[in-house]
């Protein structure tokens, strides 16, 4: 509906905002607000990784074929990790004596947030997790990499 003109009832108010409360504009802009619009807070990373490797590159997913998160490569440095969850063949990683199909989502330090294969992490197993950072799988709910 369009208003080619100002128009006013005989107490003053205009037929435009009359017409604007009764389509429930004006309700609608507050409610916006309290049902998301603004971006959630990021929970805090649960806890820190060592990599071991040297130009491990950081991705913007759980596979190789991702892009990369950053042009930042991490070499024999401790990062703060969230999660990592084990993302099966597709996901595999293998480099020497090592394979895994688990990722861990991380930040740099230069403060990026991605992926590096687990592969690169100390402390764990062929295909398997690492210490230091929560497994996100199915058979448990409280672990949810948010970030996925």
């Amino acid at each position: 509906m369009m208003w080619s003109r100002k128009s006013t009832d005989r107490r003053g108010s205009t037929i435009a905002r009359r017409g604007l409360r009764a389509a429930g504009v004006a309700a609608v802009i507050p409610t916006a607000f309290l049902m998301g619009a603004q971006p959630a807070a990021a929970h805090p990373p649960s806890g820190s990784v060592h990599v071991w490797g040297s130009d491990v590159r950081v991705r913007s997913c759980q596979s190789t074929s991702c892009d990369l998160a950053t042009t930042e490569r991490l070499t024999n440095v401790r990062v703060k990790a969230y999660c990592q969850i084990d993302n099966g063949e597709k996901g595999r990683v293998t480099d020497g004596a090592y394979t895994n199909t688990y990722w861990v989502q991380i930040i740099t330090p230069g403060r990026t947030l991605g992926w590096i294969s687990a592969v690169y992490v100390s402390g764990g197993s062929n295909n398997g997790p690492v210490p230091g950072a929560p497994v996100d799988s199915p058979s448990d709910p409280t672990i949810d990499c948010e970030y996925i």
